[in-house]
């Protein structure tokens, strides 16, 4: 194993801390993309124009920063300040924007620039419609308010570009690519606000390589250092990446470039041990580096990547198109960087049968020691089939990817649209008790008529009721997404260069120029729905204990007798123990609800793709939801994603996987999502290989997505209660890492009733 060496150290330390230099110049970003956008509006240009020459003028008026010891240059101007702490127009603000390194002349630009252009919406590169413009009917105004069905647009960040192209070709060869297109197809606002970025991203590694010579006098920096910088940065962006410390600057260049034109957030970056490997293998080949100075490169580019809230995803391993695995020397690097560092980095991995187990049990070993819950795993066995059938090239598919949390996406082709729609089908229940009312705000009748409740007299015509409720929910939902993205206004000219087909066809990565343009559409509360109808199938139909107007009763007064609940809890099969009778009942739920998803295509001129994922709106959806008969309370979460009803899992460690692995994986290339919390002991050396076993076992049952939380409920319950003890304890949330103490109590609770699984 590769160790971090004293640069990498003390970059980590100052990174960590927030004493590396760079809060200073936080504001620049605010501020001149306002200006930007400001003067293009002056000068009557396009929409495309407009956001183009914000971000360019970000690129040519931000003040360049070299800290001491660094190798890989360029800073983000986020971990949350600018992104909430916008300057507005003050005397206050003007002495901070000082303080941030923005002459007078610029401060006065600012000033002088129109709100509209100083605005939360701008600076997160959107132009919205307000909510009360989007033409929603009462009905979906209703699931929207109770968390039912919500269509929403993600038009900014949530991407995975082609950086790749960046590295092979440059800006120069992006730009002369540009002006090819324009020249077969014609003058278009696209291509104006496109060689408007390239032309300002020439010069960046310019910047750079000026302020390394500059330094070259200062003590403080070691001038070695400072050479390979002016070296490295005279040839990229603007040029080819050679090498491989030029191709992993150039990532990084352009990466920045893709955060500055709509903030950090879900901007991730995709197979990077794919994208560097070709550069690193020449230079090793050569002689030009060895692989520990590679792996210090490495760690470099995960010190710059740091955040606080990471969900800039990379991924590792996985499967070629020839069906050989994938894995090199840089998928290992990049595991050993992240447990060396020691820190929060969004990290996930693809494996498939025929990857080498000991790069599976090496990932495994990283989750336990490193204890943050990263990296997290999915299987190409059943992630590549699912997007081949929603109508994704096999050499596409192949090269899959994640962004954010867990929303999966082809790199430089695609616009996934992620977390667009979300559905929360515990609400069939409370729609079918109320024969379309709400019961959790019985003024509400946002659902269907399936019947006074003495008409289902059976559980198949209760089933069948909520059903068509499930049904009812996804259409408001899908069509929410659509009237949602039909008035959303978001150019992003440099997503559009490097996503295919936007440049071939004209259109604007939100305009549907992608290659593949679809929307990830969520599907919330399976596993409490299934327990639910569990409950009532035992109590209702078979043991008739109580009549379906009962148990309507029970829940509107939110369980008044509590030995009720703890029946329906204890007394009837619950998702995630690996009982068929209870798991059967989710898997036909996801069933169904991808039928019904691919019949709403062509009504709304959409590709819907299944997500079954809740990111943490778990506890939103519980919060406007009435008691269920699972036994949850009114106002309390609902379950993670595909996750069982936390507390509901007792069978152990891989009871709960094979539940899970029963799901129509290859129906939802959204990934089925799953949170495990397991105890440290499971990854010690004694256990990894049978831990290891057992995932790959799970996988070849279909599992899908599976990430693992390795704090016991002891520890984070001490974190709770003096959170000043654990300020670098972080858990698995929702497809992310967080410190510990810096979640919503809400969340805190979520995550400690999880079931830790002490066996395997």
């Amino acid at each position: 194993m590769y160790q971090l060496t004293d640069r990498c150290k003390f970059l980590r330390e100052t990174k960590v801390s927030h004493t590396d230099g760079m809060q200073k110049y936080y504001l620049q970003r605010s501020v001149y993309f306002a200006i930007g956008g400001d003067e293009a509006a002056k000068k009557s240009l396009s929409p495309y124009e407009i956001f183009a020459d914000a971000t360019a003028n970000v690129l040519n008026e931000f003040t360049p920063y070299i800290q001491p010891q660094e190798l890989i240059v360029g800073f983000n101007f986020g971990d949350g300040v600018y992104e909430h702490a916008l300057p507005m127009d003050t005397q206050e603000d003007r002495i901070k924007m000082i303080e941030n390194g923005i002459s007078e002349e610029n401060i006065k630009r600012y000033f002088d620039a129109d709100a509209n252009y100083k605005s939360e919406a701008f600076r997160f590169g959107l132009n919205l419609l307000a909510d009360t413009e989007i033409p929603f009917t009462q009905e979906e105004r209703q699931m929207r308010r109770e968390w039912a069905a919500i269509g929403r647009c993600i038009c900014s960040n949530h991407s995975v570009i082609g950086y790749e192209k960046v590295l092979r070709l440059g800006f120069e060869g992006l730009l002369k690519e540009t002006e090819e297109y324009e020249k077969k197809n014609g003058e278009n606002p696209l291509y104006e606000g496109v060689k408007s970025l390239c032309k300002a991203a020439l010069y960046i590694g310019e910047k750079y390589a000026n302020e390394a010579e500059r330094l070259m006098s200062d003590l403080s920096y070691n001038n070695e250092d400072l050479k390979k910088i002016v070296q490295t940065c005279r040839q990229v962006p603007r040029y080819p990446a050679r090498t491989f410390m030029e191709a992993v600057q150039s990532l990084w260049f352009a990466h920045l470039i893709n955060t500055w034109e709509d903030i950090i957030n879900a901007n991730s970056l995709g197979r990077l041990d794919q994208i560097l490997y070709p550069y690193y293998k020449a230079d090793i080949e050569s002689g030009r580096i060895t692989k520990e100075e590679a792996f210090e490169l490495i760690c470099l580019l995960w010190v710059k990547l740091y955040r606080d809230y990471d969900v800039q995803q990379s991924c590792v391993g996985g499967t070629n198109s020839d069906g050989s695995s994938a894995v090199n020397d840089l998928s290992y690097m990049m595991l050993d960087a992240t447990e060396q560092l020691n820190f929060i980095r969004c990290l996930s991995v693809r494996y498939s049968s025929v990857t080498e187990k000991e790069f599976l049990k090496r990932a495994l070993e990283v989750v336990g020691r490193v204890q943050k819950g990263v990296p997290f795993f999915f299987n190409d066995d059943v992630m590549i089939p699912s997007l081949l059938s929603r109508g994704i090239e096999k050499e596409d598919a192949y090269n899959y990817t994640q962004l954010g949390c867990v929303e999966t996406l082809i790199p430089g082709k695609s616009n996934p649209h992620a977390v667009t729609g979300e559905a929360n089908f515990l609400k069939a229940i409370e729609y079918t008790l109320g024969n379309g009312n709400s019961l959790w705000c019985p003024s509400y009748n946002p659902g269907i008529k399936t019947g006074e409740l003495k008409t289902l007299d059976t559980y198949e015509k209760f089933y069948a009721a909520v059903l068509a409720q499930i049904g009812h929910i996804l259409d408001v939902t899908c069509s929410s997404v659509k009237k949602a993205c039909d008035n959303c206004i978001s150019p992003k000219a440099y997503k559009s260069l490097l996503t295919e087909g936007c440049l071939s066809s004209m259109r604007d990565f939100n305009e549907r120029g992608a290659i593949y343009d679809y929307y990830q559409i969520m599907f919330c509360g399976v596993p409490n729905l299934a327990d639910s109808l569990m409950v009532i199938k035992k109590f209702v139909y078979e043991q008739k204990k109580y009549t379906l107007e009962e148990l309507k009763n029970i829940l509107l007064k939110d369980y008044p007798d509590e030995s009720v609940r703890r029946a329906f809890i204890n007394k009837a099969p619950k998702f995630g123990n690996d009982v068929d009778e209870v798991d059967c009942i989710a898997v036909d739920i996801v069933n169904y609800a991808c039928d019904v998803l691919e019949k709403l295509e062509p009504k709304y001129d959409r590709s819907f793709h299944a997500q079954p994922f809740t990111f943490l709106w778990m506890i939103e959806h519980g919060r406007t939801s009435a008691a269920s008969p699972d036994g949850r309370r009114q106002g309390e979460p609902i379950a993670y994603s595909v996750s069982p009803m936390q507390g509901r899992d007792f069978n152990g460690l891989t009871a709960v996987l094979n539940s899970i692995a029963k799901f129509p994986t290859k129906r939802t290339p959204g990934t089925t999502s799953a949170i495990v919390e397991v105890d440290p002991k499971l990854f010690t050396d004694e256990n990894i290989d049978r831990l290891t076993d057992i995932l790959i076992a799970a996988s070849s049952q279909g599992l899908s997505n599976v990430q693992f939380n390795t704090i016991d409920a002891q520890t984070l319950l001490a974190a709770k209660k003096h959170p000043e003890k654990y300020n670098n304890l972080a858990v698995r949330v929702s497809g992310f890492s967080q410190k510990f103490n810096l979640l919503d109590p809400a969340l805190q609770e979520h995550i400690i009733g999880r079931t830790k699984h002490t066996c395997l």
